[in-house]
């Protein structure tokens, strides 16, 4: 199988690949020896960039690839720098919602205590209006209702009637059968 041609070198426009000098050098693109052609046809083997490596320049050759690389350093530093600044600001926002559960939670256990309070109230007022209620009913004549009962009946002394009502009631409403002495 024979190798594809090798196209004229690729010329890339200021901004696209990094600057336009060093898209492509003696060396190959962005600095690689050989070219990509030599990728495809198998010819090539891969070693580290000379961009990357961390060892100074061997020769004055090597000074644009020196700046190449203090330039990669530079944007490295300055992107660690904002994911630091990034991972500070998340901090910050996972302690404010953090904060933000802790007093929801608070809330509702504060409500729901409040609830419980209410509830409790609503029963003690019920217990005090039931209570007040029996207090006025059993000052009341059990035969009409409407006036305070007065009369001690003989010969029981049952207090459950009114005067008026004494007066007119055959027996005892207790007792049932037992005629009232006057």
């Amino acid at each position: 199988m024979t190798p594809p041609q090798q196209p004229p070198p690729l010329r890339s426009e200021p901004g696209t690949l990094g600057s336009a000098a060093s898209s492509y050098s003696p060396l190959g693109l962005n600095g690689v020896p050989g070219s990509i052609w030599d990728f495809v046809s198998g010819s090539f083997s891969p070693s580290p960039s000379p961009i990357l490596s961390a060892g100074p320049p061997s020769s004055s050759s090597a000074s644009p690839n020196g700046a190449e690389l203090a330039r990669v350093r530079r944007q490295l530093d300055e992107a660690k720098r904002k994911i630091r600044q990034w991972e500070e600001s998340w901090q910050q926002v996972k302690q404010v919602c953090d904060a933000w559960q802790r007093e929801a939670q608070e809330a509702k256990e504060r409500a729901r205590v409040a609830d419980s309070d209410r509830q409790l109230a609503l029963q003690k007022k019920e217990e005090v209006e039931a209570q007040v209620i029996f207090q006025l009913r059993a000052k009341q004549c059990v035969a009409c209702r409407e006036r305070a009962h007065g009369a001690v009946l003989r010969p029981c002394q049952h207090h459950v009637l009114c005067e008026p009502c004494a007066a007119t009631a055959p027996e005892c409403p207790y007792c049932k059968g037992q005629p009232l002495q006057w």
